[in-house]
């Protein structure tokens, strides 16, 4: 059987980190006023930046692999766009994280969230393991949250 072809936006999906540093802000408030907070926060979108960085330099080898994933969970699209990857820590471990992928189907228009295993993050921000993770999500459909 032959699965159609199926178009992936080209707009790179927003990347975002959400960790320890945004929860510690307020504790290093304490130690450095106001200033802790944004300390807190700059650490969180440091860490975003270099996953970001990671799933761009590693998109051209693992975008053949998420389109077939795509196409065979979701036969009726024809495009698909990625809107937004977040990662988060994992609640159980500091150096883990996982993934929640927002992407819309076309053309239906229908939105779709997925919910990754959680990975070293030190292999997140250095390697294509972010597109590894996020390919094996899109059998696992999680409810979106209200944007």
């Amino acid at each position: 059987m032959s699965l159609k072809p199926l178009q992936m936006d080209p707009e790179f999906p927003e990347v975002s980190y959400v960790g320890r540093g945004a929860a510690a802000g307020p504790m290093l408030m304490g130690a450095m006023g106001p200033m802790g907070i944004a300390v807190g926060i700059a650490i969180d979108e440091g860490i975003g930046k270099d996953i970001k960085s990671a799933l761009s330099g590693s998109l051209v080898q693992n975008q053949a692999t998420v389109v077939e994933s795509i196409a065979a969970n979701y036969p009726d699209a024809t495009r698909f766009a990625l809107r937004k990857v977040e990662f988060k820590v994992d609640s159980n471990n500091d150096d883990l994280a996982y993934a929640t992928t927002t992407l819309t189907l076309y053309p239906s228009s229908t939105t779709k969230c997925f919910k990754s295993e959680s990975s070293p993050l030190d292999e997140l921000k250095a390697s294509d393991i972010g597109w590894k993770i996020i390919n094996n999500s899109f059998a696992k459909e999680v409810a979106c949250k209200a944007l």
